[in-house]
Protein backbone atom coordinates (compact mmCIF):
# COMPACT_ATOMS: atom_id res chain seq x y z
CA UNK A 1 0.00 0.00 0.00
CA UNK A 2 1.22 3.64 -0.88
CA UNK A 3 0.67 6.65 0.83
CA UNK A 4 0.96 8.46 -3.05
CA UNK A 5 -3.22 9.08 -3.64
CA UNK A 6 -2.22 9.31 -7.06
CA UNK A 7 -1.15 5.28 -7.03
CA UNK A 8 -4.49 4.47 -6.49
CA UNK A 9 -7.11 3.60 -9.17
CA UNK A 10 -9.12 6.61 -10.45
CA UNK A 11 -11.82 4.78 -9.27
CA UNK A 12 -10.72 4.54 -5.32
CA UNK A 13 -8.86 8.21 -5.42
CA UNK A 14 -10.84 11.26 -3.17
CA UNK A 15 -11.66 14.27 -5.69
CA UNK A 16 -13.13 17.25 -3.87
CA UNK A 17 -14.45 20.52 -5.39
CA UNK A 18 -15.28 24.14 -3.71
CA UNK A 19 -17.22 26.83 -4.08
CA UNK A 20 -15.39 30.51 -5.36
CA UNK A 21 -16.04 31.97 -1.47
CA UNK A 22 -15.20 28.52 0.14
CA UNK A 23 -18.31 27.88 2.00
CA UNK A 24 -19.39 25.20 0.58
CA UNK A 25 -17.17 21.79 0.10
CA UNK A 26 -17.64 18.60 -1.58
CA UNK A 27 -15.86 15.27 -1.37
CA UNK A 28 -16.36 12.39 -3.62
CA UNK A 29 -14.93 8.94 -4.45
CA UNK A 30 -13.62 8.25 -8.29
CA UNK A 31 -16.64 5.94 -8.33
CA UNK A 32 -18.73 8.23 -7.38
CA UNK A 33 -20.26 8.27 -3.99
CA UNK A 34 -20.07 11.52 -1.86
CA UNK A 35 -17.83 11.10 0.96
CA UNK A 36 -18.80 14.36 2.58
CA UNK A 37 -20.48 17.99 2.42
CA UNK A 38 -19.11 20.51 4.37
CA UNK A 39 -20.73 24.01 4.68
CA UNK A 40 -19.30 26.71 7.01
CA UNK A 41 -21.64 28.75 9.13
CA UNK A 42 -22.24 32.03 7.19
CA UNK A 43 -23.48 29.71 4.26
CA UNK A 44 -26.40 29.23 6.80
CA UNK A 45 -28.02 32.39 6.34
CA UNK A 46 -28.76 31.77 2.15
CA UNK A 47 -31.73 29.81 0.82
CA UNK A 48 -32.23 26.87 1.02
CA UNK A 49 -32.28 26.76 -3.22
CA UNK A 50 -29.09 28.36 -2.90
CA UNK A 51 -27.02 26.19 -0.93
CA UNK A 52 -28.32 22.95 -2.70
CA UNK A 53 -27.14 24.34 -5.69
CA UNK A 54 -23.76 25.14 -4.32
CA UNK A 55 -23.69 22.11 -3.41
CA UNK A 56 -24.38 19.93 -6.81
CA UNK A 57 -21.85 22.23 -8.66
CA UNK A 58 -19.32 21.05 -6.43
CA UNK A 59 -20.12 17.58 -6.18
CA UNK A 60 -20.95 18.19 -10.35
CA UNK A 61 -17.07 19.09 -10.36
CA UNK A 62 -15.40 16.49 -7.74
CA UNK A 63 -17.46 13.98 -9.51
CA UNK A 64 -16.21 14.95 -12.99
CA UNK A 65 -12.60 15.02 -12.30
CA UNK A 66 -12.94 11.34 -11.33
CA UNK A 67 -14.93 10.25 -14.33
CA UNK A 68 -12.10 12.15 -16.76
CA UNK A 69 -9.01 10.37 -14.52
CA UNK A 70 -10.79 7.05 -14.77
CA UNK A 71 -11.51 7.30 -18.63
CA UNK A 72 -7.82 8.54 -18.78
CA UNK A 73 -6.96 5.30 -17.15
CA UNK A 74 -9.15 3.21 -19.53
CA UNK A 75 -7.62 5.17 -22.88
CA UNK A 76 -4.06 4.23 -21.77
CA UNK A 77 -5.28 0.92 -21.39
CA UNK A 78 -6.16 0.92 -24.90
CA UNK A 79 -10.01 0.95 -24.62
CA UNK A 80 -11.48 1.62 -27.93
CA UNK A 81 -12.65 5.35 -28.82
CA UNK A 82 -16.20 3.94 -28.93
CA UNK A 83 -16.37 2.09 -25.52
CA UNK A 84 -15.82 4.73 -23.79
CA UNK A 85 -17.54 7.54 -25.53
CA UNK A 86 -20.44 7.99 -22.90
CA UNK A 87 -17.86 8.60 -20.63
CA UNK A 88 -17.66 12.17 -19.69
CA UNK A 89 -14.76 14.41 -21.16
CA UNK A 90 -12.38 17.29 -20.16
CA UNK A 91 -14.64 19.51 -21.86
CA UNK A 92 -17.87 18.07 -19.49
CA UNK A 93 -15.30 19.28 -16.56
CA UNK A 94 -14.30 22.60 -17.45
CA UNK A 95 -18.17 23.30 -18.44
CA UNK A 96 -18.95 22.17 -14.55
CA UNK A 97 -16.01 24.35 -13.11
CA UNK A 98 -17.36 27.28 -15.34
CA UNK A 99 -20.80 26.84 -13.44
CA UNK A 100 -19.06 26.20 -10.27
CA UNK A 101 -16.77 29.74 -10.95
CA UNK A 102 -20.06 31.70 -12.12
CA UNK A 103 -21.69 30.96 -8.35
CA UNK A 104 -21.28 33.55 -6.20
Amino acid sequence: MTDDPAALPAAEREYSAHTPDEMVWVRVLGSGRVLGVQLEPPVMRRPGSEIAAAIQACADVAYLEGQVALRAEFEQRGAPADGISWMPTAADLNEARARLRSLR
